[in-house]
């Protein structure tokens, strides 16, 4: 029987931090002496009130949290904070629409990165930074920053932990949950700092500099400038960006034990950090050669498809140049695919994640060696580890769950006006979290401001789907969820 009492702390206390983060951003706009500070005034103060509200009714609520409590809170949390996230956005467009300020909302959290706003370069610095700040909240979970920061918010952290990590496997840095988060959170910030520093030294202003390192450590996409980094024209700027868009979306486990226990043979030894890495090369050789064929120049090209793989595979989404107009619809098969698969679980990256694909496709030839053995016993193995009956039929149901929502979407999408790739590219780029699609009238650089309403919305409901690993957002729809069993 689901505990709404327990729900209903873990939602408050979840609310008021967001308000503190609210607060923050209020802080940037006094700093900036900005005329329109009051929309985060009005947010920070929907969070209080809905914080206060939540603890009041949550008053002697258990300290027990069952699967179920864990899964539900972690659902209603990230509809929470998307909702109340919107509200700046709702106050401060000169045209306001409902859809458009919790799309925009949604994509910062989930770190899709897709815009509906088209005059970035003139809004507020607040309303910038709360933009960036969404996606570095977002990029390594709600709930995982809050177990890192506030391990006492429940006692079942492991549960929501889980629930919003669902086939997230990042490894275990130390037996108890909060310990570990709190390491990768470390992580985190640290390559956050670090980044700033590259933008800083590469010649970016520092207001820019801290807005896009907390979005493309989060893998997120926003930018400060409608442009993206494009706007900059800087060698310097986008050799900065590929490496820590790379480095998102390695498993922060494998970067702990290479870089803090000093095991670099780790990094060597890592099948699926091999396959992201071949997967990225045979995109890149891809554009590069098509590139050249077209007689464009052989290092502004590499430059151009090396920064556009990195972006798309680690589903950050910065953009330098239009890939749909540059280069072939034989290309786009392989933007499209990279940014479908994504980086490696354990990042701040979308997708599929490439250990999926990978134990897919040892599914596959073992099934072909099972064919021509019928006796043989042939385990698949993932990191050395033979993987049991329970996570081939979780990775089963997820592919099942991701082609179904893929197929459904773009049905939706194609009742709405748009053109089958266009329809196709924004389904993918929305579940995959990847932020620019593949298509001609939204592609790379097209705002999403064109879908009405019920496109926007869907789009939402996608991300959302999408980040949480399709099985946490659609649980609380599964009547047997609400079961007393």
């Amino acid at each position: 029987m689901i505990n709404l009492r327990i729900v209903a702390r873990i939602l408050g206390s979840l609310a008021l931090l967001e308000a503190l983060l609210l607060l923050g951003t209020l802080a940037v706009g006094i700093v900036y002496a900005e005329a329109r500070i009051y929309p985060f005034i009005v947010a920070a103060a929907v969070a209080l009130a809905t914080g206060m509200a939540l603890l009041y009714y949550a008053k002697g609520a258990p300290r027990r949290l069952t699967r179920r409590d864990g899964y539900l809170s972690v659902a209603l949390a990230w509809v929470m904070f998307s909702l109340i996230g919107a509200i700046p956005f709702l106050l401060c467009c000169a045209h306001p629409r409902v859809a458009v300020a919790v799309f925009e909302a949604t994509s910062g959290f989930t770190t899709t990165g897709a815009t509906a706003l088209t005059d970035l370069d003139t809004m507020p610095r607040s309303l910038l930074f709360w933009r960036s700040l969404m996606h570095w909240m977002g990029g390594l979970g709600i709930i995982f920053f809050t177990v890192a920061l506030l391990p006492s918010i429940s006692g079942g952290s492991v549960k929501l932990f889980a629930a919003e990590t669902t086939g997230l496997k990042i490894g275990k840095l130390h037996p108890r949950v909060s310990t570990t988060a709190r390491w990768i959170w470390g992580i985190y910030l640290t390559l956050t700092l670090m980044c700033f520093g590259g933008y800083a030294l590469a010649g970016m202003p520092l207001f820019d500099a801290a807005n896009h390192a907390m979005s493309t450590i989060a893998s997120g996409g926003f930018s400060t400038h409608q442009e993206s980094l494009g706007f900059y024209h800087s060698a310097a700027i986008e050799l900065t960006a590929c490496v820590f868009m790379f480095l998102a979306g390695v498993n922060f486990t494998l970067i702990y034990t290479t870089l803090l226990k000093r095991r670099l043979r780790e990094f060597g030894r890592s099948g699926e950090l091999r396959f992201m890495v071949m997967a990225l090369f045979v995109a890149v050789m891809v554009m590069w050669g098509t590139d050249i064929v077209h007689g464009n120049n052989v290092f502004e090209s590499l430059r151009t498809a090396l920064f556009t793989g990195i972006s798309i595979q680690s589903t950050t989404g910065f953009i330098t140049a239009d890939y749909m107009a540059r280069y072939t619809p034989f290309v786009w098969v392989f933007i499209f695919l990279i940014g479908v698969i994504g980086p490696m679980a354990g990042s701040t990256g979308g997708g599929i994640k490439t250990v999926r694909v990978m134990t897919a496709m040892k599914v596959m030839l073992g099934e072909f060696r099972h064919i021509l053995h019928p006796r043989a016993v042939l385990p698949v193995r993932i990191a050395g580890t033979a993987a049991g009956t329970d996570v081939l039929r979780t990775m089963f149901a997820f592919f099942v769950a991701y082609i179904v929502l893929l197929v459904m979407a773009t049905l939706c999408y194609l009742t709405m006006g748009l053109t089958p790739l266009d329809a196709f590219g924004v389904a993918a780029s929305m579940l995959s979290n990847v932020g620019p699609a593949v298509g001609y009238q939204i592609g790379a650089t097209g705002s999403l401001d064109v879908l009405p309403d019920a496109g926007l919305w869907l789009s939402s409901l996608l991300m959302l789907i999408g980040r949480l690993e399709i099985f946490a957002i659609l649980l609380p729809f599964v009547p047997e969820f609400w079961k007393d069993n």
